[in-house]
């Protein structure tokens, strides 16, 4: 997991809080990191503001779907993402199901990420 938060919070240049999972239960990572793999593949993201500190479960949702459709457009697996929706869907979900999940889902777009940094190596050396 600390290898995991290393990686996010260098590449988006951040520091997230100590939980790990409540930083990404809303969506909003997740979808930076998605564009920072691939640049507008997550066109909207909900953000909190200082006038509404947290987001509405309709908005943490759809920044979850927008991040699983940017996933499937990098390549992830469609039968990780799937299973994901059908987490999403119930009310509510339960929390090791959906982290189970995401972590599946993370894993597969850091494991494309390094990837492309080992392509882009090859390519300059």
């Amino acid at each position: 997991m600390e290898q995991l938060r290393d990686i996010i919070e260098s590449r988006l240049k951040v520091v997230l809080p100590e939980d790990l999972g409540s930083s990404l239960m809303d969506g909003v990572v997740l979808c930076h990191l998605a564009n920072h793999i691939r640049p507008r593949s997550v066109a909207s993201i909900h953000v909190p503001s200082p006038a509404v500190p947290k987001l509405s479960m309709a908005k943490c949702r759809r920044n979850v779907e927008n991040f699983l459709d940017a996933c499937r457009k990098i390549g992830v697996p469609a039968s990780e993402t799937r299973s994901l929706v059908s987490v999403t869907t119930q009310t509510p979900p339960p929390a090791w199901q959906i982290w189970d999940v995401i972590g599946s889902s993370l894993v597969h777009v850091l494991c494309l990420v390094l990837l492309f940094i080992a392509y882009s190596w090859i390519e300059l050396t």
